[in-house]
This record gives structure tokens, C-alpha cells and sequence, in this order.
């Protein structure tokens, strides 16, 4: 299984932690708190991806969000996590494994947000 479907509820309280852990500022757009932009990647969190069950640690390659309206306060959305890409690679350090995901979320049925994520494996390409 390469897909994962999962809900999220935005709480407010769980918006003000992320932005606080991170430094960033508190902003609203018609009285509703908005989360900030990096905020989904905390989504994995309440899920259990089984490609990612492995004994390595990964490192946290590169991402990129793409928003067509700002996530808030209250928003319950529908994801889904996908592993796209897995590639081979050798970097300075050894062995390589490049994990690329797709994060796309929706509210109320259309698409608001996507995310792509890259974790890299060193050490064993297996």
C-alpha cells in the first residue's frame, strides 16, 4: 500500500503550538487563525504510513506547498498521502534512498492544499 487517506481537524490550539514551536507569527482573515504554511507536514503525525516503518532514520530532504486558500481554524480536511517516487542514488555520504511524497488535502470536496516532500535513507539502498 503506497496510499494513505486520513482526516485532519485544524484546532485552533494546535495552530497557535505549531506557529509558537516555529517562531512564526499569529495571523487571522475574517476573525478565523490561519495556520502557517509549513503546518501540514505535521499531518503525518496521526497517521501510520508502512513504507516509512523502517529502522534508518530519514532526513528531511526538500519540500514544496502549493495553496489555493489559506487553511484555518476549524477546517476539518480530507487527505491523502501518497508515495510517488522512490529512487537510488549515491550522495557523498554513501547510499542513498530519495522518498518522494504528494500530500493533497481538501474542505468540503474541492482541493485546497498539496504538498510534495522528499526523505532521504542513508546508508543500506535495500
Amino acid at each position: 500500500m503506497n496510499s494513505v487517506r486520513f482526516q485532519v481537524h485544524l484546532a485552533e490550539d494546535s495552530i497557535v503550538q505549531y506557529a509558537n514551536g516555529i517562531g512564526a507569527p499569529l495571523q487571522r482573515i475574517d476573525g478565523a487563525l490561519i495556520a502557517p504554511s509549513t503546518m501540514p507536514i505535521m499531518f503525518w503525525k496521526q497517521i501510520d504510513a508502512p513504507w516509512l516503518d523502517m529502522p534508518e532514520s530519514l532526513i528531511h530532504g526538500k519540500q514544496q506547498f502549493t495553496y489555493k486558500a489559506p487553511l484555518t481554524a476549524g477546517m476539518d480536511l480530507d487527505c491523502l498521502l501518497s508515495l510517488t517516487k522512490v529512487e537510488n542514488k549515491i550522495g557523498r555520504r554513501g547510499k542513498l534512498i530519495l522518498y518522494t511524497h504528494s500530500l493533497t488535502c481538501t474542505y468540503v470536496g474541492q482541493p485546497i492544499m498539496t504538498a510534495e516532500t522528499v526523505l532521504i535513507s542513508v546508508g543500506n539502498i535495500g
